[in-house]
């Protein structure tokens, strides 16, 4: 190797179209290069640098033909960390650098065509590959503004704007799982590179039969050697595809005495600086010994992981020694801390920071200071990050600490209970009682693990999913004390500890944190809501008897009568936003799974309430039913929520895309309402029969679902809002404050209205603007009053406890009452059409309502407040 007779330029490192540009700029003027990670660099110094670029922020299309330069002059020094930590520059010549290129472009056998989507960083050393591999041959290549996205790829394959794709095995991973995406666009890849990472046979597999017409080629190397192992997925079957692939062109393999995978090639770096000083990477034959350890099969690679500590996350080399130095330097700390790698499905290695017990500083400091650090590394993802609190740590005879014991210990403790929190993993001690208890909560939540010091409001359940868990839990044979201490919100601990003292005496049910009294809050509208609509259908008949006519009681009542329905579906919204919008980034598969199970459940109740509808008016019309009548008898306002639990977790999907999920929550409301009286009003006046009136009632009936949608979001808007900003002695009066605007300007919106559609009007045809105004700043009101009330709940009598009580179990039960509420007149028009009395044919539908409700809330009361 020789050196430069030019200048040396550093560049910083940038993921960058200009980044790319400015290196091969340097490449052709016969430039070395030099990566640097800032200005202020101190390897500017250390390698001589006489000139710094600091490229713009560029992203999009590159598409330069360049001829390489080919001979063994030095073309850049990339710094890579080793296992100790130490900043380390590997010396790359132009002949190793096109030796790479060459062997590359000859495997994939990609040509001019090439429109490639890159979706690693080009800071990337397999980033800046791929550009210098398509620039080689005279494609073009894409860098994404925001990154890998299997969305963009499926639209730009579909617009033939693309036919190649490269991106590290989690990326790819993360397209599998969203596989389901792609149509007949993804004939259109032609070329795809997976990065130097495990993959599994299964995954490659499945990538070839997603990807048939593609040429896929795995590669496996090192900075020190990059791409030295190729292997194509569609031209392998079999074992083989757990390999890294076979040596090409001049490289070679073979396996050290110590198991290590050695390289031979002119690809391989000649020379390291490290410590400031230029030192051999080679030993006198050529052979680079790397720290992997592997298995050379009839000449296929199989790579069995590192023989040193280092991590390799997502295809980032992280150096556990820098890591712990700069958390210590962060947080202060002398010791008491140590990182090593533990496995991860998507990301190769996730990173453990082991702590001591007993430090002063708490597990979401060290969480918050490590995060800091990998973001240094272009490490965003928190779910990385993994703690232990351990009481010492495994060391060797000089207390040196044995990442290899820690990350085992880690991986195999029987005695401690993986849980995560805040997209934090941690382990917890626990005895053998709070672990089954903990193992339980697992199952039901559906949870990978539980926090032994969280409860089940804190853990992200909710009113509405404590239905189907208590379910659940009853099905598995729960002791009734795990259940009915976790819906009163009681940790596992706390539950351990009550089933154990079997002397303690029993005490009545307290609020025991901010979480649980929310959620109560909630509950408790939601539970005013729905019996504001059982009185709404109710009370006509019911105050006849009593007292003849009520034209005029129901008049004045109006605004009363009219608010169930948009009230609920704004407190619906603000039980969403508060309690299941967080699990989207916490736990996105556990919310897809409370949605699904409370759409079964509507669905359900949407089933039972049609058959009953459906068989009172075949017995009381006289007229021939119609398919129409059928399908129709399946909408009501259950429908709506049916569809809403359904497609919520798209909405919130498309929210958690802004930076501002408040804002646009309330801007999408107001889209929506345009949008449903400005475009899907119109369909009806449309003719339709069947599933076609049923689909015209389901977008344009009274519980029309975009208009309801725009209601719930501005339940959401304020349950974003409670997260925020929690119901506490500082805040509810700004709330109420603001609701009573609310409440104010939807009134005076009225007024310019009020001559087309009278509030004292009952039943109401449809929920125009001012309503939902209205009624929204109604809900901030009786959150406000509710929360307000709920201060003193440890300390009232226990008859006001009781009532708060009933409140909040009414709304937990809002659906199924409401299915059961609906169902009592057509039971009794049935029970009429045979023959039975009005009175008798009214008493028994009624009695049974009663006594399932009672039923129904004797069972969620005891076990959610006794």
């Amino acid at each position: 190797m020789t050196l430069s007779d030019k200048q040396i330029t550093g560049i910083v490192s940038k993921n960058s179209i200009a980044y790319v540009k400015a290196i091969f700029q340097c490449y052709s003027e016969n430039e070395t290069v030099v990566l640097l990670r800032d200005e202020n660099d101190k390897r500017i110094e250390l390698t001589g640098v006489s000139k710094v670029i600091n490229p713009a922020t560029e992203a999009g299309w590159f598409n330069e033909h360049i001829q390489f330069i080919n001979d063994d002059v030095l073309a850049q020094i990339a710094f890579t960390s080793g296992t100790e930590g130490e900043p380390k520059g590997v010396l790359l010549t132009h002949e190793a650098l096109d030796d790479v290129t060459t062997r590359l472009n000859s495997i994939m056998e990609v040509d001019s065509s090439i429109k490639e989507y890159v979706g690693i960083p080009a800071n990337f050393s397999f980033g800046l590959g791929r550009f210098r591999a398509v620039a080689a041959v005279g494609g073009m290549a894409y860098l994404p503004e925001k990154g890998f996205d299997p969305l963009e790829i499926r639209d730009m394959l579909s617009a033939e704007q693309i036919n190649a794709v490269s991106a590290v095995p989690s990326l790819w991973r993360v397209l599998l799982k969203n596989k389901q995406i792609f149509g007949d666009e993804r004939y259109q890849l032609k070329w795809i590179e997976i990065g130097s990472q495990y993959m599994s046979r299964a995954e490659k597999e499945e990538l070839v039969e997603l990807f048939p017409k593609a040429k896929i080629a795995q590669h496996y190397g090192l900075t020190e050697a990059s791409r030295s192992s190729f292997l194509r997925l569609d031209q392998t079957s079999g074992d083989a595809l757990e390999s890294v692939g076979r040596a090409y062109g001049k490289t070679e393999f073979k396996i050290s005495e110590s198991d290590r995978i050695c390289i031979r090639g002119p690809h391989v770096a000649k020379t390291l600086l490290k410590s400031g000083e230029y030192v051999s990477n080679i030993d006198d034959d050529g052979w680079f010994h790397t720290s992997d350890l592997g298995v050379l099969d009839d000449g296929y690679l199989y790579y069995k992981g590192r023989a040193d500590d280092l991590i390799n996350c997502g295809g980032i080399k992280l150096s556990p020694d820098a890591l712990e130095r700069e958390v210590r330097e962060l947080t202060g700390l002398k010791e008491g801390i140590a990182i090593c790698a533990v496995p991860d499905e998507l990301t190769g290695h996730a990173v453990l920071l082991a702590y001591r017990d007993d430090l002063e500083l708490s597990a979401s400091v060290l969480s918050s200071a490590l995060s800091s650090v990998l973001k240094k590394f272009g490490i965003n993802n928190k779910n990385v990050i993994k703690l232990v609190a351990l009481g010492e740590f495994p060391v060797t005879s000089t207390n040196k600490v044995q990442r290899k014991e820690l990350a085992k210990l880690y991986e195999s403790s029987t005695d401690n209970e993986l849980v995560t929190d805040s997209n934090t993993t941690f382990y917890h001690e626990m005895n053998s009682e709070e672990a089954d208890i903990a193992q339980i909560w697992a199952e039901v939540l559906k949870l990978e693990s539980v926090n032994p010091d969280c409860n089940f409001y804190d853990l992200g359940g909710d009113s509405l999913s404590a239905i189907g868990a208590l379910v659940a839990m009853e099905s598995k044979g729960v002791p009734k004390e795990i259940s009915k201490g976790m819906l009163q919100g009681l940790t596992v601990r706390e539950i351990a500890k009550k089933m154990s003292d079997t002397d303690s005496e029993s005490s009545f049910h307290t609020i025991r944190s901010d979480s649980i009294k929310n959620t109560m809050t909630i509950s408790i509208v939601r539970g005013l809501m729905v019996l504001i609509v059982i009185f709404a259908h109710w009370h006509q008949g019911l105050l006849e008897k009593i007292f003849g006519n009520v034209e005029q009681f129901t008049a004045m009542a109006g605004p009363l009568l009219s608010m169930g329905t948009p009230g609920f579906a704004v407190i619906y919204g603000v039980g969403a936003g508060y309690s299941l919008y967080p699990l989207l980034e916490r736990d996105p598969h556990r919310l897809k799974g409370i949605f699904r199970k409370t759409a079964v459940l509507l669905g359900t109740g949407i089933i039972i309430l049609a058959l009953i509808k459906f068989w009172s008016i075949s017995v009381i019309s006289s007229r021939v039913l119609t398919f129409t009548d059928f399908t129709n008898s399946f909408y009501s306002v259950l429908t709506f929520y049916f569809f809403a639990s359904l497609t919520l977790y798209y909405w919130f999907t498309l929210i958690r895309k802004t930076n501002y999920p408040i804002e646009f929550s309330l801007v999408l409301s107001i889209m929506l309402y345009l949008f449903h009286y400005g475009a899907v009003t119109h369909l009806a006046d449309v003719h339709t029969y069947g599933i076609a009136e049923f689909i015209k009632l389901i977008l344009t009936g009274k519980y029309a679902y975009f208009l309801m949608m725009s209601g719930a979001l501005i339940g959401v808007v304020i349950g974003l809002l409670l997260n925020k900003i929690p119901l506490r002695t500082g805040t509810r009066q700004p709330y109420f404050y603001a609701g009573l605007a609310v409440l104010l300007l939807g009134i005076s919106t009225w007024s310019y209205v009020y001559n087309i559609d009278m509030w004292n009007h009952w039943p109401v045809r449809e929920n125009y603007l001012w309503r939902w105004i209205s009624y929204s700043g109604v809900i901030i009101l009786l959150l406000v009053l509710v929360s307000y009330a709920l201060v003193t709940y440890d300390q009232s009598s226990k008859i006001k406890r009781y009532f708060m009580q009933l409140l909040s179990v009414t709304g937990i039960l809002a659906f199924p009452l409401f299915v059961l509420h609906e169902v009592v007149m057509p039971f009794k028009d049935i029970l009429i059409a045979y023959g039975i009395s009005n009175g008798i044919a009214l008493v028994v539908p009624m009695l049974s309502f009663l006594l399932l409700s009672y039923l129904l809330y004797r069972k969620l009361h005891s076990i959610s407040f006794q």
